[in-house]
Parts: C-alpha cells; structure tokens; sequence
C-alpha cells in the first residue's frame, strides 16, 4: 500500500549525490522572440527534452474560477479568451511553447481559488514518482505562491503542502529543473523574498515585514519563499524598472550580502544548484546585476536617515558565468577587455531619475554605470533619485578592481563589467 510520508523517505535516502538540479531564473517579460526562444530551449534542454515534461504552476496569477465568475466563460472577452490573464490562460501560453521547443508540459491547477489541489496527495505522488522533470513557475504576485504552498501546523510552524514537499524531493534528489519568471523567479530564495516597493521611497523609509498592497513601501517575507536558491535576494524586472535601491536597501536592512537583479527577457541559469561545484550563466536579452554588500558599510544619521557605502556591483551578460563559491566572475571569451578600447571622452551628465521605471526614462541606473565603464579616463559618475524632502546622491565609482569587457554588434556595444563601486548618501 502506498505510504505517502514513507514514500518521500524513501526517495531522500535514495539521493544520488552525484546528480544535480538546475534553476532558470527571468527577469520577466519571457516574450516569443529571439531571446525568449534560447531561453525556453534551455529550460526544455535543463527538463530532459523529448523524454522529459514540465509542470506549469500559475498561482501568482488571478485564478481562473475568479476570472469566469467575473467576466463570463466566454472566449471572446471572458475567461477563456486567449487574451485574458488568468491562471488558466497564462498556463496555457507557457505549454503551447514549451511543446513548440520539444517538450512536454501540463498545467498543475493551484492557485488561490483551488488551494486544496496543493495539497492533493494524488499530484503529490504523480510528482515524486517522477511523472515531472521540470516546473514552471509564471508571473504575478509572488505572496500568492507562498499563501498557495505553504500551510501552518499545530505548533504555529509554516510546512511545506504536499505538492511543494513532492516537487521539493525531487529537487533535493537532483532530478529536476525548476524555473520562475517574474515572480516565479522572486519566489525562489531560501530567506528575504522582496514583496513589493519603489526605490526611491525604500531608501528613506527602509523595508518592513509583511505585504501592503498598492503601497510604495519596501516589504518582504522574512523566511524567504520557496527556498531553492541559496544565494541571496532576487529581483526581477530589475534594470527597467530601476529596482536597484530597493533590493540594496532590503539587503542592508536584512544582513544579506548578495542580490541577484535580473533583467526582462533575461534568465540566470544556474546549474548544480546550491552544490559547491554550482555554476552560473547569463542567457537572454540583457543582464543580470549582482550586487555584493559583504564589505558595504552602512550608516543612519542623528535623524535615522540611511546610507551606505562600498556596494559592489557586477553586471553579466548574454553568455558570461560566475562561480558563487569563488565568488569568479568569468566573462564569455568573444568579450574584449574595454581598456583603451572606451567609445567615450568626458564626464558624463548626471541622472535626475536614478531610479526611474517612468516610460521612456528607463534603466538610468544599469545605464550610467555602463556609459561610466565605457568613458575613457572618467572615475566617477552620479546620479540623483526622485526622493522628497531628503535629497539623495548615488555615486558610481571605479577602482583598480574594477573590469569592463565588451563586444560590437551590429552596431551596438554590449558591456559586461565587475568590481564597481556604488555608493547612497544624503546631500548635505
């Protein structure tokens, strides 16, 4: 007879330690274009290709059984049109192109309006007896991935459902490939998962625990969210919507030393995840900026008002790896190193919306340390948030650690860089 606690035992302590799983984190924005297509093939190629199927999870998503009871069940306007942002249809969209890239995918229905399919111990055993070899987590809102996984016992202690617990096993035994997009990436951390925000406010008033809906104020979850990424905070829709002082904030606020901001149309793609030999490698569109707090220093005035100092900001991409144990950043051998190679003479104007996700002004931040990297003999450059009534600089620094290396294409510089230091002050 089945034993479902048995079962999981079972699998645990028939763990291959030589066998590894792999994580693929994106920025958001996956798309169907270019970009978009290397990233499916890897997260299809990560699952197994032909031989392997993927469990597409949308419970970040409004909830499909809300949708129809809104809007009608219609395909035209309601809850199954192809257009409509449902549960149901985003999962939909993802399994149609996964399919088209050579691998198998299902829907697995949990979301605020079926939590009991979380808890379904027939999913849970299709799971762990290895029915899935990958899973997709979609965007949204990424408290509603933990409100849909996590359940509270008699002692008050969170738990895992039976779902999360399954595709946990399969995780821990090295045989499966999970990746989020948007808030499914968010989700991913072992501890500190950023819930909602705006830079400019986060860098006054500094995080607090919890969810605030339609609230500019910094929050997180302090026990993090679904605990497959070991390495620290991650952001998503990070350069576009200048995302960067939030997670520096949340970092500083919270003893974090790394955050991993990852751009639109852009994954991380982590392999051996959270094993000494893990790898990893940008893929994708832009970037993904790792921001090193470890030797940052941070200060509060006679006011309370925050700063801080000797933040270390790396920027990855397309085809560039880092080795967290080592901490190794190991650019892609195409790249040339950007000394005496800069495209710039000069100084550089300063930002006046260092932060900004305004269309039209984005990615000020990734923007001017890209044009600081690439401007021949300029150590420095500034730019200023949209703070109200205390006035903010953010410094931008070079020093003899700092590397830039680059390719030209079709007429366009792509930059890679490490070892640039970032500094968030008042102004006297």
């Amino acid at each position: 007879m089945f034993t479902f606690k048995g079962f999981f035992g079972a699998i645990r302590s028939a763990v291959n330690p030589k066998q590894s799983s792999s994580l693929v984190l994106i920025g958001g924005k996956l798309g169907t274009g270019e970009h978009a297509q290397t990233i499916y093939k890897r997260m299809a190629e990560l699952a197994g290709g032909k031989k392997g199927k993927i469990g597409v999870i949308t419970a970040a998503s409004n909830p499909y059984d809300w949708d129809c009871q809104k809007r009608g069940e219609s395909t035209e306007g309601g809850c199954n049109d192809p257009n409509a942002k449902n549960s149901k249809t985003v999962a939909d969209t993802h399994i149609e192109l996964f399919n088209q890239y050579g691998i198998n995918a299902e829907w697995i229905p949990i979301d605020l309006a079926n939590l009991e399919v979380a808890d379904d111990k027939r999913w849970a055993q299709r799971i762990v007896e290895g029915e899935f070899s990958g899973f997709f987590f979609g965007g949204g809102k990424q408290n509603q991935y933990t409100e849909s996984f996590y359940r509270e016992n008699d002692q008050g202690e969170q738990v895992d459902s039976a779902v999360l617990e399954a595709i946990r096993v399969r995780f821990e035994s090295g045989e499966a490939m999970i990746a989020g997009s948007s808030a499914g990436a968010a989700v991913q951390p072992s501890e500190i998962m950023i819930t909602r925000g705006k830079s400019d406010h986060a860098i006054v008033e500094g995080a607090q625990e919890g969810y605030q809906p339609g609230s500019p104020t910094l929050t997180y979850i302090r026990r993090g969210g679904l605990g497959f990424f070991d390495y620290g905070i991650v952001d998503s829709h990070f350069s576009e919507r200048g995302r960067e002082g939030r997670s520096i904030r949340l970092a500083s606020d919270t003893r974090i030393d790394k955050v991993f901001g990852l751009d639109e149309t852009t994954a991380l793609v982590v392999t051996a995840v959270n094993r000494p030999r893990a790898k990893m490698e940008v893929i994708g569109q832009n970037g993904v900026q790792i921001l090193d707090l470890s030797k940052a220093v941070a200060n509060k005035n006679n006011k309370g008002l925050w700063s801080i100092k000797n933040v270390q900001s790396t920027y990855l991409t397309e085809g560039d790896q880092y080795i967290p144990k080592t901490d190794r950043v190991i650019f892609h051998s195409d790249k040339i190193n950007i000394h005496n190679k800069e495209k710039y003479r000069g100084n550089l104007s300063s930002s006046k919306d260092i932060f900004s996700s305004r269309k039209g002004v984005k990615r000020e931040f990734i923007n001017t340390a890209l044009n600081l990297v690439n401007t021949y003999g300029l150590n420095t450059a500034y730019g200023y948030p949209r703070t109200k009534k205390n006035q903010y600089e953010v410094v931008f620094g070079q020093t003899e650690k700092t590397q830039a290396y680059f390719v030209d294409e079709n007429d366009k510089r792509t930059i890679s860089y490490t070892g640039l230091q970032i500094g968030i002050h008042l102004v006297d």
